[in-house]
């Protein structure tokens, strides 16, 4: 079975292809990483993503213009070939709309919470009126019942006055 084996050591050459590859790799990456330095990245506003925008990525105030008879709000400085806002004005009107429901929403879960709360607050006031008549009914009906335990031992006393002297 005489396989034969044999191994060499790499040359120069083989060493200088894979240097030259290497290098081609990093300035790819290089020029990718200048690339993504020289383009402008504009982060999202809100005001522009839902309902009316307000402003467009570069800060100009948005205009209304028609497109086929279609409006939409778009930037003025649209043709200096960067980014700019661009939405039909139908579906920012839906937009808008549907927040305004949404917030009519919230206000009607508050007025009913305020409503609810007047008429438990209405309801722990009359608990309270009826507490304190209890206490004072309570308080009226001790004042008798001292008045009665004062006459009771009254009359025992002179009751016992009364066996007292008699047995003399």
């Amino acid at each position: 079975m005489g396989h034969d084996y044999s191994y060499s050591q790499p040359d120069s050459s083989d060493l200088a292809d894979k240097h030259s590859e290497d290098t081609a790799e990093r300035e790819l990456d290089a020029l990718i990483r200048m690339d993504e330095a020289e383009s402008r990245v504009y982060p999202p506003q809100p005001e522009v993503e839902h309902g009316f925008p307000k402003e467009c990525y570069c800060g100009a105030q948005p205009i209304l213009s028609n497109c086929y008879n279609r409006r939409f709000f778009t930037c003025p400085n649209v043709d200096d070939g960067e980014m700019h806002i661009h939405k039909w004005w139908d579906v920012a009107v839906v937009e808008e709309l549907r927040d305004n429901d949404r917030r009519y929403e919230v206000m009607v879960e508050k007025v009913d919470y305020l409503t609810l709360f007047n008429e438990y607050e209405s309801e722990i006031n009359e608990k309270m009126v009826m507490l304190e008549n209890v206490v004072n009914e309570i308080r009226n009906e001790n004042r008798f019942r001292y008045i009665t335990d004062l006459l009771v031992v009254c009359v025992m006393v002179i009751f016992a006055c009364i066996l007292f002297m008699s047995t003399y």
